[in-house]
C-alpha cells in the first residue's frame, strides 16, 4: 500500500467514530435520539389508532342525533313535523 492510501484508511477510520469527545458530538446525538423518539411515538399510536375499536357515537358527526332544540331534546325532524 501506498502512504497515501494509508493516510485514507485512517482518515476514513477516524470519520467513521462516534464524536463523543465534544459537547458538540454528545448534542448532536442527543438531537438525533430525540428526532428517533418523536417519529417512534407517532408510529406506535398511528398503528394503535388505526387497530382500536372506534366509539359509536364518537365525535360530532355521532353526537348530531342527540342535538337539543333550546335545552329539550328534539322529538324528529323538520320533515317529519310537517308530515
Amino acid at each position: 500500500m501506498s502512504a497515501s492510501e494509508i493516510a485514507d484508511n485512517k482518515w476514513e477510520l477516524q470519520a467513521s467514530k462516534p464524536p463523543l469527545g465534544s459537547a458538540g458530538g454528545i448534542m448532536q446525538l442527543i438531537f438525533m435520539a430525540g428526532f428517533c423518539g418523536v417519529f417512534l411515538y407517532l408510529i406506535i399510536f398511528s398503528i394503535i389508532g388505526a387497530v382500536t375499536p372506534k366509539p359509536e357515537d364518537g365525535g360530532l358527526a355521532g353526537q348530531y342525533k342527540n342535538m337539543k332544540v333550546e335545552g329539550t331534546k328534539a322529538e324528529g325532524t323538520k320533515a317529519e313535523a310537517e308530515e
